[in-house]
């Protein structure tokens, strides 16, 4: 059975994490090629589909 993780990143975290500005997380969300979600009115990004992107871009 396939686990599914409870960690989850603000916009905030990516930035840190990718090095990236805002807007590029934004642009990446927009583009479809970071799936996330929204909680309120902020997006949040799941550990799984975090290392999917990094995986897709191994520049990071």
């Amino acid at each position: 059975m396939h686990e599914k993780s409870d960690n989850y990143y603000s916009v905030t975290d990516l930035i840190d994490i990718l090095e990236v500005t805002r807007r590029t997380i934004l642009k990446y969300i927009k583009k479809g090629k970071l799936r996330a979600f929204k909680l309120g009115n902020q997006w949040r990004v799941t550990e799984e589909e975090l290392q999917k992107f990094i995986n897709r871009n191994s520049n990071y």
